[in-house]
């Protein structure tokens, strides 16, 4: 589904990706985690686009997104993204922050795009929200829309730049469990920052300084991965 051949990226002299090679399947979750500024972010937005890749080859469902015959904007049809910073339109309902998308892009009526906001916010725990604004809900509640909005033009991929960074461990669970709802049967990528984002992932690839120094399973890099190993005794011991 996801095919990646020595991807580089440089901002001028500063080398933040090194010649990752990765390949992902369909329903694959992965976890991407390492230290602060090992690329994790940056790999993300590589994958859609969103930063332009110095060199290398990204290939989703045998389309390489490098090609200048590719179109772009019709392979972001197909990747649903969530930020940190949730990226909602301050001056539009959490329904209008929905709805515009699918509406703008697949030309659905606004009968059929509120439709199916309505079922995203039932399974994201608020629908009783579709009437709101940003700046009347909390942030987990910011990040669950954020969520729903990543899901309304049902992407094969899921890609989550530390969606739950900012929030509480409580607020984390609750945001954790609608995502755990809506991750089925896609491709899902993850920048971690706390390992428990990282408990429902099939695989975790380690990054360092901008190259993979290390992918398999919790149990496995626990025990045979130095630097992974040290980031979870850091996070216990914080």
């Amino acid at each position: 589904m996801i095919k990646i051949e020595k991807l580089c990226k440089n901002y001028d002299k500063l080398e933040v990706l090194k010649g990752i090679d990765a390949q992902v399947n369909k329903g694959d979750i992965i976890a991407i985690i390492g230290p602060s500024g090992s690329g994790k972010s940056t790999f993300l937005r590589c994958i859609n686009k969103l930063e332009e890749p110095t060199s290398g080859h990204i290939y989703i469902k045998n389309q390489d997104i490098m090609s200048d015959n590719t179109d772009i904007n019709l392979i972001r049809q197909k990747v649903g993204m969530v930020f940190q910073h949730f990226n909602l339109f301050p001056h539009k309902t959490v329904m209008e922050n929905l709805t515009l998308a699918p509406m703008k892009l697949k030309n659905l009526s606004q009968e059929e795009a509120e439709k199916k906001a309505l079922i995203l916010l039932e399974k994201v725990g608020l629908k009783d929200k579709a009437s709101a604004y940003p700046n009347q809900l909390s942030g987990g509640q910011k990040q669950r829309i954020a969520i729903a909005r990543a899901m309304i033009r049902n992407p094969e991929i899921l890609l989550l730049d530390e969606a739950t960074a900012n929030l509480d461990s409580c607020t984390e669970k609750s945001v954790q469990r609608a995502l755990e709802r809506l991750m089925l049967g896609r491709i899902t990528i993850v920048a971690a920052h706390r390992f428990s984002t990282i408990k429902c992932a099939d695989k975790v690839v380690v990054l360092e300084k901008g190259k993979i120094c290390g992918c398999g399973t919790h149990e496995e890099l626990f025990e045979n991965n130095k630097i992974y190993r040290e980031l979870l005794l850091n996070q216990i011991n914080n």
